[in-house]
C-alpha cells in the first residue's frame, strides 16, 4: 500500500510538472501568434503603404499601347501631334514632361510610359482618350500590386465590370453595387456583407 501510495504521490509530482510545462509552452506559443499576427498587420500596412505611394508617384503617368514605331522617332513630338489631331487636345512641349517605351516580348511597338505635367493634363488626355483612330490604347499607369487585385477581381466572375481610377481599384456588381477594394480585402466577406 505505501509503495502504491509513493508511486502515486511521484505520478501526481510529474503531472503536476507536465501541466506547468504545457502552460509555459502555451503561454510561449500565444505570445509568438500574437507577435506574428502583429507582424502580418504591419507587413500588410506596409505593402500597402508603399503600394499607394508608388501609385501616388504614378498619378500623372498614362500608359500607351500600340503607339507606332518608325526610324529616327521623336517620340516626344509624335505624342503630342497624335494627341492634338486624334483627341483634338493641345498640348505643350512641356506638357509632357518625359516619355519613354518599355521592354516588352511581345511582338508590335513596345508601350509607352508618359509622364503628363499635371493632372489636368493627364484628365484632358483621359476624358478624350475614346476618340483615338487607330490601334492606339492609352491607359492609366497602374502599379503590379493594383494589377494583380484587378485580375483577381475579374477572374471572380461576379462583376459587372472592373476598373482603376483615381488609385482605387473599384468593382461594380450586377446590382449595381459599387465597391472599393485594397489589396488585402478579403473580398468574398465583403461581397456577403455587401460593404
Amino acid at each position: 500500500m505505501q509503495e502504491m501510495q509513493n508511486k502515486f504521490e511521484a505520478l501526481s509530482i510529474e503531472n503536476e510538472e507536465l501541466r506547468k510545462q504545457i502552460d509555459q509552452t502555451r503561454d510561449v506559443v500565444i505570445k509568438n501568434k500574437k507577435g506574428l499576427e502583429d507582424s502580418t498587420r504591419m507587413n500588410q500596412e506596409a505593402i500597402t503603404s508603399a503600394n499607394y505611394n508608388e501609385q501616388y508617384s504614378r498619378k500623372n503617368n498614362i500608359k500607351v499601347m500600340n503607339f507606332p514605331r518608325r526610324e529616327n522617332q521623336n517620340l516626344r513630338s509624335d505624342f503630342i501631334e497624335t494627341v492634338k489631331r486624334d483627341l483634338n487636345v493641345h498640348l505643350e512641349e512641356r506638357d509632357v514632361v518625359a516619355i519613354h517605351r518599355l521592354p516588352s516580348d511581345k511582338p508590335g511597338p513596345k508601350p509607352m510610359i508618359v509622364r503628363l505635367f499635371s493632372s489636368d493634363v493627364k484628365r484632358k488626355v483621359m476624358v478624350n482618350r475614346k476618340n483615338l483612330n487607330n490601334s492606339v490604347r492609352i491607359s492609366d499607369d497602374v502599379t503590379w500590386r493594383n494589377m494583380q487585385l484587378i485580375s483577381k477581381l475579374r477572374d471572380m466572375n461576379c462583376f459587372e465590370s472592373v476598373w482603376f481610377y483615381n488609385s482605387g481599384v473599384y468593382g461594380r456588381l450586377e446590382d449595381g453595387l459599387q465597391l472599393k477594394f485594397n489589396l488585402f480585402d478579403n473580398i468574398r466577406i465583403r461581397l456577403q456583407h455587401r460593404k
